[in-house]
């Protein structure tokens, strides 16, 4: 009778067990119970308030521990000790929890609309709306820095992200005379751990390769390049002020994460009024401005607004992601599937590259530069520019290279001073 009551309180106990939430901790770290949830009642929430947007809900490999505090990835302003410009926000773990995110612009360069999604180990959910990735006890999560999330990893999601392939352009350009000189500032703004980096550092080399090319083909001394990189990227104002001090003529070139009228630059915060500043403080120096960022159209407003400020070429509008290179979306297929780093960026360098290998086009933007008083550099990009979009019939382009821009994805800007 012992022996029988003995067998039935250890049944009893282990049904309970195997029933429990602690066998599906032991098992999967409780992701399968959290997932339920996520699925059934917290996505069809969040995503009725963004009907129309493409996502990937994805979960991290373990649960987090009571205590842990989750926050965006914060952004210093420049020469500041303040915490962030952007936001103040955090959730705490009051208990062991299962975290999930809601990408709702995948595959983006930030900021750009996430959610941070924490269920509890009893089952209660918070949700925080958020642009960055998050920082999880001072850290983002390595499977959340890749481009595409583990398969394992996603809950559910509306869009299949590829991974892009493709070279680095060969730039071998004629001998072009022309007696401007110039400085010449590109600017890789990513750290190696933040996402996207590998398609920035591309971004950064095209260009970086693209001037080189042309600093080549000009006469010796005609182009000075200063190319910045990671933490070194902070330097991007004493930069302008160098080149600006030696040369009438600069050309700016960045590819970095950023916001409505800023930069992230080796992890710090740089302001649209700080480059218009830096800018203004050399009124007798005309600049060409590049900025890949997201939201990198509000840069124009208070560019624009110098004198001296000859064009300004944007990746997106003020409202709008920037994104890296795509070889398909959905079913449509890059025109220039071998090209690397960024659409957007790669679209416009290999259109100025088809101008300066071309005896006639090169001659129709001299002649535009001269008709126009501007610097020549400003005419080829400024025509790249209409010819990336495949909206410069004069030049003999009519495909749009940047594939994003063709899903409507992002809009590249443009502002002339002529």
């Amino acid at each position: 009778m012992k022996r029988f009551i003995v067998l039935f309180l250890i049944a009893t106990i282990l049904s309970g067990f195997l029933s429990s939430c602690f066998l599906l901790d032991f098992l999967n770290g409780g992701y399968d119970e959290a997932t339920k949830i996520v699925v059934n009642d917290v996505l069809p929430q969040q995503l009725a308030l963004t009907p129309n947007a493409t996502y990937i809900c994805s979960r991290l490999e373990s649960s987090v521990a009571s205590g842990t505090i989750i926050a965006p990835d914060k952004v210093k302003a420049f020469g500041s000790s303040a915490n962030s410009i952007i936001v103040r926000d955090w959730i705490v773990a009051k208990e062991k929890s299962y975290f999930f995110l809601l990408d709702l612009n995948p595959g983006a360069f930030y900021a750009h609309p996430v959610k941070y999604i924490l269920v509890s180990k009893s089952g209660s959910t918070t949700v925080m709306t958020a642009e960055w990735l998050p920082k999880i006890n001072g850290k983002v999560p390595n499977e959340l820095l890749q481009l595409i999330p583990k398969p394992n990893l996603v809950i559910q999601s509306n869009i299949t992200l590829h991974q892009p392939s493709g070279i680095h352009l060969s730039y071998d350009f004629p001998q072009l005379t022309i007696r401007e000189t110039e400085g010449v500032i590109v600017v890789q703004g990513l750290k190696s751990n933040e996402n996207l980096f590998s398609y920035a550092q591309d971004a950064y080399l095209d260009v970086i390769h693209f001037f080189q090319a042309y600093k080549s083909a000009r006469p010796y001394g005609a182009v000075e390049i200063n190319g910045l990189v990671q933490s070194d990227a902070t330097k991007v104002l004493n930069a302008i002020d160098a080149m600006a001090n030696k040369h009438n003529i600069v050309t700016i070139y960045i590819i970095a994460h950023g916001n409505v009228n800023y930069v992230k630059l080796g992890g710090y915060g740089f302001t649209s009024y700080q480059f218009k500043s830096k800018m203004a403080a050399h009124p007798n120096t005309r600049f060409n401005f590049l900025l890949g960022s997201c939201h990198s159209g509000s840069f124009i407003d208070d560019l624009s607004s110098l004198p001296n400020v000859r064009l300004v070429l944007t990746a997106a509008k003020s409202n709008e992601s920037a994104w890296p290179d795509w070889d398909k979306y959905g079913s449509t297929n890059d025109y220039n599937p071998a090209d690397v780093g960024t659409e957007w960026t790669s679209s416009i360098f290999e259109r100025a590259k088809s101008i300066l290998e071309s005896s006639t086009k090169w001659s129709a933007v001299r002649s535009y530069a001269s008709s126009h008083k501007i610097p020549t550099t400003s005419a080829l990009l400024y025509q790249a520019h209409w010819g990336a979009l495949g909206l410069n019939s004069t030049y003999g382009f009519y495909g749009n290279l940047d594939l994003c821009s063709r899903v409507n994805k992002e809009n590249p800007q443009v502002y002339r001073s002529w």
